[in-house]
């Protein structure tokens, strides 16, 4: 098979990335080498299709989906992968694995502290385009901080990114830049500082507050899922491996208690603090994942686990131990594990419901439509209870977990696909939480970026003036649309139509639609959907 391939089966097995979308491409690349890149990309725009960059597909707002040329990158320039221990930094391929950075850097005893759950597949450059976070963001922030320098094709050919170092003026990307953004980013720079919202991690459109700040385009590109060009380098800080760690669990006894309880436990500086709401709980309080305790899952109002990490074992401990004790007013229950294989069974609760939600047959199916709101910490306790009376007004059951040091969850509404308005009661849901997040002071997006799902979200975030500066942004970098349309800026089209499931989803060739299913159920998000099943 060739670098572009227009094969209908293959196109389909590219329909669906994770989340919620189906759309058949009208053809799909996998460029191996810039050559190839380039090639791809003259292609696209000859034939007059957008280009939308893929890697493992494990996003969920639609931002690796599109009616254009998917291009999947997940064989670029493979070889690429520097470490340099001396300085902590690395230069790699943005088709390395999180996983496969770590393993490179180990044996220096570094690594990128950015851990989102999906870091088995995510590629670097699909966690650099969506600023991606995960459980260490409570104390190491998401990725952007680390992220030194990026090289981009864009419209306009090749970019070089490096913090610290003014880009080339004389690149048409650049031009446009300091003869359209520059000017409106003044003149709204008080409005951009207003409206952004103050919460620890923010991936809901260009990062316009961060570069105000820095003065370095690396901030734009860092959360631009793909709508400005296509990432072909990333240079990494790292971070020393800590020599120790410690868990701790905490069963929270009321949800009143849960926000005294998150600043009670981050005092203590730990590395990660993830929740586990009660709706969570209930899926899996038949399982024996708390021996010690048969009970306490269904009788927690949620659970807290902290990791806790340093050079120094004793000090360490002290702060596990002292986050214990912190606690005791608020908890159930608490405990402590030091040893590995300890460490992993408290954790091991937290991996108890992918199966089940993906296993459901009762006619309900688990849709990503509300499953990144962040808040300030102090309101996630009221973010909450909003996200639990609306999906009750259209009842709908609803899962809830995630980041609670940052103020951070994911939501998996399971609507029943049985019952014939099920989409309508979605989009009720899907509209008041939207104004419930932003009405606390929170972003609609705090690491999985907006994709086509929150795009028409960002004028309530952010306003007409914000929203002039983001457009002025895209036209700069990509002024004839080809990269990412509709993405972080809405084309105009519905958030819920395009769906994979319900009556109207788009028909797929025999056997792709349970093949896809397979490869969402199984989290099998790094096999190669260019080499899957059934091509012609």
């Amino acid at each position: 098979m060739g670098l572009i391939s227009i094969d209908p089966v293959l196109r389909a097995r590219y329909a669906q990335g994770a989340g919620i979308y189906r759309r058949i491409p009208a053809a799909v690349a996998r460029p191996q080498s810039i050559n190839e890149l380039r090639a791809a990309i003259d292609a696209a725009r000859a034939s007059g299709l957008s280009v939308i960059p893929r890697a493992a597909g494990s996003a969920m707002p639609g931002n690796n989906v599109g009616d254009g040329m998917i291009v999947d990158l997940t064989r670029y320039d493979l070889d690429h992968r520097l470490i340099e221990p001396d300085v902590r930094q690395a230069h790699v391929t943005p088709a390395l694995t999180l996983v496969e950075l770590n393993a490179e850097a180990s044996p220096y005893r570094l690594r990128l502290p950015t851990d989102p759950s999906s870091g088995a597949w995510a590629t670097l450059g699909g966690m650099v385009s969506t600023n991606a976070a995960g459980p260490r963001s409570v104390r190491d922030g998401s990725i952007r901080p680390w992220v030194r320098g990026i090289a981009m094709h864009t419209a306009d050919g090749y970019l070089d990114l490096e913090r610290g170092r003014e880009p080339d003026r004389k690149h048409p990307a650049m031009v446009r830049w300091h003869d359209t953004v520059v000017p409106l980013l003044q003149r709204h720079a008080s409005v951009i500082r207003d409206r952004y919202p103050k919460v620890r991690k923010n991936s809901a459109g260009y990062a316009l507050d961060c570069y105000l700040e820095s003065g370095d385009m690396v901030d734009i590109i860092v959360g631009s899922e793909g709508t400005l060009g296509i990432i072909t380098d990333v240079g990494l800080r790292l971070q020393p491996i800590p020599a120790h760690r410690a868990s701790l669990r905490v069963a929270v006894r009321s949800r009143a208690d849960l926000g005294a309880t998150i600043e009670a436990i981050r005092l203590h500086d730990p590395a990660t603090l993830e929740f586990l709401d009660a709706s969570f709980l209930r899926l899996i309080a038949d399982r024996p994942l708390t021996p010690e305790n048969p009970g306490l899952l269904s009788a927690a109002a949620g659970l807290l686990l902290a990791d806790f990490e340093g050079a120094d074992k004793a000090e360490m401990m002290d702060r596990a131990v002292a986050a214990a004790r912190a606690v005791q007013r608020t908890a159930l229950d608490t405990r402590v594990a030091l040893d590995a294989e300890e460490i992993e069974r408290l954790w091991a609760v937290r991996h108890g419901a992918s199966p089940i939600l993906a296993g459901l047959t009762d006619g309900r199916r688990s849709l990503q439509v509300i499953e990144d709101g962040c808040v300030p910490v102090s309101q996630l306790g009221a973010y909450i209870e909003a996200v639990e009376a609306a999906a009750a007004s259209q009842r709908i059951d609803a899962v809830i977990f995630g980041h609670a040091g940052d103020g951070h969850v994911h939501v998996n509404l399971l609507p029943n696909l049985r019952e014939s308005d099920w989409k309508s009661r979605v989009r009720s849901v899907f509209d008041c939480v939207s104004s419930a997040v932003i009405r606390l002071g929170g972003t609609p997006s705090g690491e999985h970026g907006a994709g086509r799902l929150r795009a028409g979200v960002l004028e309530q975030l952010y306003g007409p003036d914000v929203m002039q500066c983001l457009r002025a942004v895209k036209d700069a970098f990509d002024p004839g649309g080809l990269f990412n349309p509709g993405v972080i800026l809405s084309d105009g089209s519905d958030p819920l139509s395009m769906l994979k499931v319900g009556a109207d989803a788009v028909a797929l060739p025999d056997g792709i639609d349970e093949y896809l299913l397979q490869i969402e159920s199984g989290a099998r998000w790094a096999e190669s959907r260019w080499d899957g099943p059934g091509t012609g």
